[in-house]
């Protein structure tokens, strides 16, 4: 029996000991009259003292549901920890995903799985969800004493759509989608065709499953960059680029990205006091040449009587000048003969200057006592207009006069050759447009009634655009029949040219520098994709 009351008091002791180890206390006081959660769990509200089990505890304190502070204290055996919040401001973040048991990652912190329901500090937040293999990112803002809800479907894309202008048509995979929209997409490619009235396009964009993407689709004037552009203006004979002259030189812009592909300048007039008025390029593009009235730096003449040009041409590959002299002629046109041997120069004195690239020599006829406006080639054929209405044709391989024929009674202010080198465009003061055949025949006659700065055939020769002034109009070319119009330019057009069929570039003088894309008689403006 002393045996059995000795194992029942070591017993009873040790239940003693078991009941009353691993505890400690925790006490809270301030703030007063707050909300006090263990691990989620309420307890009860502040001041407020606690007997707990040894070890970490995640004690929340809040004094609204959108105040609230939470730290993690270690809980020791027979020791009081006596802790104080300070509630913050919170928002509350409601969350959910296909499939649902997605671990919630906030930074460092794992806030729990889908479905979950937490508080978080207001501002923004980068949540990582993931599932086994699936995983995706959000971007949420929290905000103060308001729910959030964020909904994330790990197995497809989230896709949010909006056009400006908003009233356009948009295709997803050519189905219609009214914006802005919200879709989800398969992971892949999809296509996107959006338009608005003449102006359409398509892209392409990929999505991967879990992701969210916002894709706007943005109808943009479209212009050249701001570098105070001016014509003459003229296509490379490939149609891939514009050539143009500029504030600081001449300019080959690349349509397609709307920026300067290469750009050649005076090296000894890097801040060209002197612009450039003409130029012209090989066929093959490899030489450039440029025209340049010497006015601002005349002192750095010898003969200061005397009106001079700078002529310079460069080699399209590196850049660099390979000829430059200054010739005390009023030079107003260059072209290169078909060879790249001789670069033939017409003058305001009625001059044709021939010079030899090679030997840099220079031959000089006296071709009319008119001033000489405009020189364009056409294989081994070099045209030239007048102020007389005189067009004349010039062997370029020797210079020889092969033609000369009055075909206007008033000056000619343009002269343009066709894109498939057929016919011979002229614009002339005495209000009419005359189209020639290589051999100068007039073929067709368009009455204008008033002077015409420029005109030139559209690709495919069934259509003529002139400028009168600041407007220009487009017609038919055989009805005369008037396509398209426009007006109210903020300089008188000097130069025209076609860059398909539809678009059409315009230029201006340097006085009032302005080149300007039309689609149909509407600024060209372009679709531009922006994805976030």
């Amino acid at each position: 029996m002393k045996k059995i009351y000795s194992l029942l008091f070591l017993l009873w002791t040790a239940l003693i000991f078991i009941g009353c180890e691993g505890k400690g206390q925790l006490v809270i006081k301030e703030p007063p009259n707050a909300k006090v959660y263990i691990d989620g769990k309420y307890v009860g509200t502040t001041p407020i003292k606690l007997t707990l089990k040894e070890g970490k505890y995640k004690i929340t304190v809040e004094t609204s549901q959108f105040d609230s502070e939470t730290k993690t204290v270690q809980i020791f055996f027979d020791r009081t920890v006596e802790l104080s919040f300070n509630p913050k401001p919170k928002g509350i973040l409601e969350a959910d995903s296909k499939p649902q048991g997605a671990k919630v990652i906030d930074g460092k912190e794992t806030l729990g799985k889908t479905p979950l329901k937490v508080k978080l500090d207001p501002g923004e937040h980068i949540l990582v969800f993931k599932h086994g293999s699936l995983g995706a990112s959000r971007k949420v803002k929290i905000e103060y004493k308001k729910i959030t809800k964020l909904f994330v479907n790990l197995e497809k894309a989230v896709v949010h759509f909006y056009l400006d202008p908003p009233d356009a048509k948009l295709l997803i995979d050519d189905k219609p989608i009214k914006a802005p929209a919200t879709l989800e997409l398969e992971e892949g490619y999809h296509r996107a065709v959006v338009s608005k009235g003449v102006y359409e396009d398509e892209f392409k964009f990929y999505v991967k499953k879990g992701e969210e993407k916002k894709i706007t689709y943005t109808l943009m004037d479209v212009q050249l960059p701001p570098i105070q552009a001016y014509a003459p203006i003229e296509f490379t004979k490939d149609y891939k680029f514009l050539i143009s002259l500029g504030k600081g030189g001449i300019y080959f812009w690349d349509l397609e990205k709307l920026k300067p592909y290469i750009s050649v300048y005076d090296p000894k007039d890097v801040r060209n006091f002197d612009k450039f008025i003409n130029f012209d390029v090989s066929d093959d593009n490899k030489l450039i040449a440029g025209v340049k009235p010497i006015k601002a730096l005349k002192y750095l003449l010898k003969d200061k009587t005397k009106k001079a040009t700078k002529i310079l041409i460069w080699d399209a590959t590196t850049l660099a000048p390979i000829f430059s002299k200054v010739f005390y002629y009023d030079i107003t046109g260059v072209a290169f003969s078909k060879d790249k041997n001789y670069l033939f120069m017409i003058s305001k004195n009625g001059q044709l200057i021939k010079l030899d690239i090679k030997n840099k020599s220079i031959n000089i006829d006296e071709i009319t006592n008119a001033s000489l406006t405009d020189i364009k080639r056409i294989d081994d054929r070099i045209y030239v207009s007048s102020d007389n209405g005189r067009i004349f044709a010039i062997n370029s391989l020797n210079g020889d006069l092969i033609l000369s024929k009055k075909i206007h009674s008033k000056k000619i202010n343009r002269l343009e050759i066709s894109k498939d080198g057929g016919f011979i465009i002229t614009a002339s003061n005495d209000g009419t447009v005359n189209i020639l055949n290589r051999d100068c025949h007039i073929v067709n006659t368009i009455n204008i009634k008033k002077p015409v700065l420029a005109a030139n055939l559209s690709i495919s020769n069934d259509a003529l655009a002139y400028s009168v002034g600041k407007i220009v109009k487009v017609i038919d070319i055989t009805d005369k029949f008037e396509k398209y119009s426009i007006k109210n330019l903020n300089a008188d057009v000097i130069d025209i040219e076609f860059w398909t069929e539809d678009i059409m570039v315009t230029g201006s003088s340097m006085k009032k520098p302005e080149i300007k894309l039309w689609n149909k008689g509407h600024l060209l403006r372009k679709w531009v994709q922006t994805i976030e």
